[in-house]
């Protein structure tokens, strides 16, 4: 029990290591020169953030998502095993659910990462829309049934389908 503990606390350090590296790495990663031209650069860029943050950020969101999908998921396998609605899941099974969340959160942001790594992180993501369209106004169709309403403003509410004034 105690050479699991260790190998936990191990693997936390490790994470944790990694997680600061990179933020230290991104930190680095711009140039003392720019500084100068911090101000100018204030108003042409409102955020900006690097490559190996985003990264970061997009893994750690991803984190407790894959834990749900993994403990779900070997939960479900050990249902169908065990022909039991709630299995005892083992140490082992939980050691597979740390793993497999922690895979998956960093594949998420390895996909990421290769699909954004080359686009400018500062450009926005939707675009500025054009004017709204008006929609054109309904004429009324003459002669057919009771389809005869007016377009102009009615009194009070008017469904024209059940052709009923409120």
């Amino acid at each position: 029990m105690k050479r699991n503990r260790s190998k936990i606390r191990l693997l936390i350090v490790l994470m944790l290591t990694v997680m600061v590296a990179t933020n230290a790495f991104a930190q680095l990663e711009e140039n003392p020169e720019e500084e100068a031209s911090s101000a100018s650069r204030q108003e042409e860029e409102v955020y900006h953030e690097s490559t190996l943050r985003r990264f970061e950020i997009i893994t750690i969101i991803a984190l407790p998502f894959t834990a749900i999908h993994s403990y779900v998921g070997v939960r479900g396998i050990r249902m169908i095993q065990q022909n039991e609605f709630a299995p005892e899941l083992s140490p082992t099974d939980f050691r597979i659910i740390g793993a497999s969340a922690v895979s998956l959160a960093l594949l998420i942001g390895f996909w990421d990462w290769l699909h954004t790594h080359d686009k400018n992180p500062s450009e926005e993501l939707i675009p500025t829309s054009p004017q709204p369209r008006v929609p054109p106004r309904r004429a009324p169709i003459r002669g057919v049934g009771q389809n005869d309403w007016n377009t102009d403003e009615p009194q009070g509410f008017v469904v024209p389908l059940a052709h009923i004034r409120f």
